[in-house]
């Protein structure tokens, strides 16, 4: 598993990036100015092999060593910056969300998944 940091630092312009042409998935999380969370799915055909790759991503997605990984290089990130405080706040973010996260799951998870499992066959 590689992971590309996706922290522009201004100092180093020389930055690892997959290029485009050789992608066979990728999934992109984004959120709004609203609070309202998108997700970008991309998948270069539907060949076994970028069948397969995106199986892969959202396999690992899920996982806490990527989180864990991903955690790790937006602290690097932040420390280079000197950005303690803002990393502080956004681990207790994290913490604040994953604690309403696993509340949801001990309340038997009321609410509807967006995609349903019957939808996906």
């Amino acid at each position: 598993m590689k992971f590309l940091n996706i922290f522009k630092n201004k100092k180093v312009e020389q930055q690892e990036e997959l290029p485009q042409d050789t992608q066979l998935a990728s999934v992109t999380y984004s959120i709004d100015k609203e609070g309202e969370i998108f997700v970008d799915i991309n998948i270069e055909n539907f060949e076994s092999d970028s069948i397969d790759a995106l199986g892969q991503v959202i396999s690992v997605v899920s996982t806490v060593k990527c989180q864990l990984i991903t955690i790790e290089m937006i602290k690097q990130a932040f420390m280079e910056e000197g950005k303690i405080a803002e990393y502080v706040s956004l681990i207790g973010k994290i913490a604040e969300n994953t604690a309403e996260y696993a509340e949801g799951l001990k309340q038997g998870g009321k609410e509807e998944p967006y995609i349903k499992p019957s939808d996906m066959l």
